[in-house]
């Protein structure tokens, strides 16, 4: 087993932390690089490379440049590992240092470019996602694919779950992808014509539209707005309302009502809501800044039969 610590991890995001520990596991890990203002992954990071002797540098946007030249004076270094790092890196460094940089992309490219792949695979209810591992390049997301792995995704997966699916899918590619490297392959062009890219969610993207999506959609949104957003915003009498966990359900109405109307609201058969196209859900769990409840506790707000949610 290579026991060279020689690959560098910078990392903005929990999904990078399997990874990091097989990398450990392996020998190779040198440093680890962690945006100064992220307290959740600096505080597992600080303690990780404590117990482990690995260093840690805290990056700032304005000294990104800097902080990498001083990475790579160290001549041991194979590889720099980007996992949900948030910054560019800039061309020039780049092209100074031609197969030094990849990128762990939680998402199929080219067809998932963007910010938050995640939400997006679920939103868009694709059958599969998965880790795209690339070059990176000037443009983002473009670069070379050197190995790509996929997994099912499955109507039920919230956004919280699949990212832990996908962490642990990029620790388990490592070993494939190490002989890939070690082999010089210089990966595959992605076919621009399948490109599509997504900026990050705004407010619209994660507001449900009573008006325009059936059940199964809403319930996607759902699922990608959980746990991140706390669920998918809707509005009734000025309350503002997340929805974290919806199902489908087959309640028969034979005068089907305008979407958003509650079809039913009590302790026993719960929250029951008229979606587009004459479907249905369920409103198992929302939020409300009065906290986390059953969907059937909005009663206590003065929610009765035959009122309406609005979309934003």
């Amino acid at each position: 087993m290579n026991t060279t610590r020689d690959i560098v991890v910078l990392c903005n995001n929990r999904m990078a932390f399997p990874a990091i520990q097989t990398l450990h596991s392996l020998g190779r890990l040198h440093t680890i690089g962690v945006p100064v203002e992220n307290e959740d992954v600096k505080a597992f990071c600080s303690v990780f490379a404590a117990k482990a002797g690995i260093n840690l540098i805290w990056i700032e946007k304005s000294k990104l440049e800097v902080n990498l030249q001083e990475i790579i004076k160290n001549t041991a270094l194979k590889f720099i590992f980007t996992m949900t790092f948030p910054w560019k890196i800039t061309e020039e460094i780049i092209e100074q240092h031609p197969n030094l940089f990849y990128n762990f992309h939680y998402g199929l490219l080219p067809e998932m470019r963007g910010a938050d792949p995640v939400f997006e695979s679920i939103r868009k209810q694709k059958n599969e996602t998965g880790i795209s591992v690339h070059s990176i390049e000037k443009a983002i997301d473009k670069g070379k694919i050197i190995l790509k792995k996929t997994l099912p995704l499955h109507t039920d997966f919230t956004h919280g779950m699949l990212s832990t699916n996908l962490s642990y899918l990029a620790s388990y590619l490592l070993p494939e992808l190490f002989t890939l490297l070690h082999n010089n392959d210089k990966g595959v062009s992605q076919d621009e014509s399948l490109a599509r890219y997504y900026k990050k969610p705004t407010i619209a993207d994660v507001s449900i539209q009573w008006e325009k999506q059936d059940s199964k959609s809403i319930q996607a949104l759902v699922n990608a707005c959980n746990p991140w957003n706390k669920g998918a915003y809707t509005q009734w009498n000025g309350l503002n309302i997340r929805l974290l966990e919806v199902s489908q359900t087959n309640t028969i109405t034979d005068y089907p009502k305008a979407p958003g109307t509650i079809l039913e609201i009590n302790e026993n058969n719960g929250l029951i809501i008229q979606c587009y196209d004459n479907t249905q859900l369920r409103i198992n769990t929302v939020y409300t800044e009065e906290g986390f409840m059953s969907g059937h506790k909005l009663l206590a707000f003065g929610i009765k039969n035959g009122e309406q949610f609005a979309s934003l």
